[in-house]
């Protein structure tokens, strides 16, 4: 198995930072937009506001207040930071995140919540009342000079994470900023659980301690909380034993082995699955007066559900389900902002050949931009004052020739490059990669990762007009791509899912004459480096553009590499 570079460098200096255009730089969010977000006065220009109604409300008026960026570039600045500003904080010596937190880290879950208290005599279940909107601007300004950050940036920074002045529901950073605020009252209540040699766990603004007896009061947890500016939920405070409704973050403890999803829901679950079976998902939906497309997607979120948690039922389950969708597959759609603006939107594709310990693969990116205009010419201006600067190193006719390539350009090029793409370009991407196990399956595997790409770049330009243009790339002709557009199209229709307003057009483009082609090729240049460890500096040059890759799809296998489960190597879980 191959593995990341050394985690032990530092790659987000944000202690060093002491202006606002080093900590955007920094924070791998272009100048004008930081600046922008925290100038703007009137958040709905910026984000979209819901109201999620509360599942047992008190009064109609009971809801949360969830926040949505409206524009793609806002919302990767905020991914951005959430990923930098989480990195920064693991490699300070505070002990983040703190071990007992199972929300909003990697790998954490309500099951993994759940699952140190499995067959406990007694529980306690607390509510933290008004979570977020209780971490405001200045706790959070406070917290960012406690791990380090100087006074402006931290100012600043607060601020670009905060609507309204507290820390809002919805956006990428506020997870990670909730759970550095919450240090101090972690350890508290761990080392509370560790007197009266109880566990204890908090999943977001849930908390749990259990055992055998022993467990803090109700006024001792209201105190703890107290003292770290938060205040308990007096109606959500629940005490329960084995033998009872036995219950953490909604699953049972009352078995030892693993957490189990309630009796109740299984037993509708399956009811609903054997109506949809026998009568289809309409004449269902129908009967329970619920939108077709909510029953749908409801449902295969809950199959999805009960199979994680109980995963010995998962085949049963999924099984049950499979057969409904061989009777009506169903729409795939989901709810999508109307303000958002939809025109053109340009997809540049280019592949590239790597080996990693002796196996050859076959890399394939996606690059996503709205502006082609802009690109081109800020391309074309980076390269015209390089070639016209006085001691350009480097192959400079080449560089005439093809335009800028990873390959072809000098270190200082590569990271002039790399800054325009992380700092004034907007774009993103996506990386899908398979084993090419010999020459004459090039183009079938080309082709699968080619289908694969298309299929979430459908998705992703839903109602946009959608224009593909790909790498010439003499194995592979344009007639068998186009194919595979009309026919991932024509599934995006029968299924109802997202997809663009008309079939996407798909153009064969050259290096010379495309300086768009640039993007792609930088972004499959840094991940082969990082994929195949190469022993230098480069190595690192993925690392500046990660945030603007979406996903890493491993084609062989099925993963779908994140910003919340990051690619370290080929074959990594």
């Amino acid at each position: 198995m191959n593995t990341a570079p050394p985690g032990s460098q530092q790659l987000f200096r944000l202690a060093d930072v002491r202006t606002i255009d080093q900590l955007a730089r920094a924070l791998g969010v272009p100048l004008q937009i930081f600046q922008d977000v925290i100038a703007c006065e009137d958040p709905q220009q910026i984000y979209a506001l819901h109201a999620i109604p509360k599942r047992h409300p008190r009064n109609p008026e009971d809801y949360r207040i969830a926040w949505e960026c409206r524009q793609e570039p806002v919302a990767r600045s905020h991914k951005a930071v959430a990923r930098r500003l989480d990195d920064f904080a693991r490699r300070r010596p505070i002990s983040y995140p703190h071990a007992a937190v199972h929300g909003y880290v990697r790998g954490g879950s309500t099951r993994s919540n759940a699952q140190p208290h499995c067959g406990a005599r007694v529980a306690i279940r607390a509510d933290i009342e008004n979570f977020f909107p209780t971490i405001t601007l200045e706790r959070i300004e406070a917290m960012l000079r406690t791990i380090g950050m100087q006074a402006a940036p931290a100012k600043a920074l607060a601020r670009f994470v905060t609507i309204k002045g507290a820390l809002p529901l919805g956006l990428a950073e506020s997870p990670v900023i909730s759970n550095l605020v919450c240090l101090g009252l972690d350890k508290d209540l761990q080392s509370l659980a560790e007197e009266r040699g109880v566990r204890y766990t908090r999943y977001a603004d849930d908390i749990t301690f259990s055992g055998d007896a022993n467990l803090p009061s109700r006024e001792q947890l209201r105190a703890t909380l107290a003292k770290h500016g938060f205040r308990l939920s007096e109606r959500k405070f629940r005490k329960s034993k084995r033998g009872q409704a036995h219950f953490v973050t909604g699953l049972s403890i009352s078995e030892r082995d693993y957490p189990h999803v309630p009796r109740k829901l299984k037993r509708m679950l399956r009811m609903e699955l054997h109506f949809c079976e026998r009568f289809g998902i309409g004449f269902h939906a129908e009967k329970i007066n619920e939108d077709f497309r909510k029953t749908y997607l409801r449902l295969e979120g809950m199959v999805k559900y009960v199979a994680y948690i109980e995963r010995r039922k998962s085949k049963e389950i999924n099984d049950q389900w499979q057969r409904v969708l061989a009777v009506h597959r169903g729409p795939t759609s989901h709810a999508k902002i109307e303000s958002r603006k939809r025109d053109d939107r340009f997809v540049i594709a280019d592949e590239t050949e790597f080996t990693v310990d002796g196996v050859k693969y076959l890399a394939f990116c996606c690059v996503r931009i709205a502006n082609l205009e802009r690109v081109e010419e800020a391309i074309q201006i980076l390269l015209g004052d390089y070639l016209t600067k006085p001691g350009a190193k480097g192959d400079l006719d080449v560089l005439q020739a093809v335009g800028i390539h990873y390959t072809d350009a000098h270190f200082d090029l590569r990271t002039k490059t790399l800054d325009l793409m992380t700092d004034f370009l907007s774009w993103s991407a996506s990386i899908h990669f398979a084993r090419l196990d010999s020459s004459s399956k090039y183009k079938d595997t080309y082709l699968k990762l080619f289908a694969d790409s298309i299929r979430q770049e459908l998705i992703t330009s839903d109602e946009w007009t959608l224009h593909i243009l790909v790498e010439r790339n003499d194995k592979v002709k344009l007639p068998s791509l186009t194919r595979v557009m009309e026919a991932e199209y024509q599934r995006a229709a029968t299924d109802g899912a997202r997809r663009p307003s008309s079939l996407p057009s798909v153009q064969r483009v050259e290096k010379a004459s495309t300086s768009s082609l640039t993007l792609p090729d930088f972004v499959l240049a840094t991940f082969r480096n990082y994929a195949q460890l190469v022993p230098d500096d480069r190595v690192l040059d993925f690392e500046r553009i990660r945030d603007r890759v979406r996903y890493i799809h491993d084609a062989d296998r099925g993963v779908y590499y994140t910003r919340k489960k990051p690619f370290v190597g080929i074959g990594s879980a």
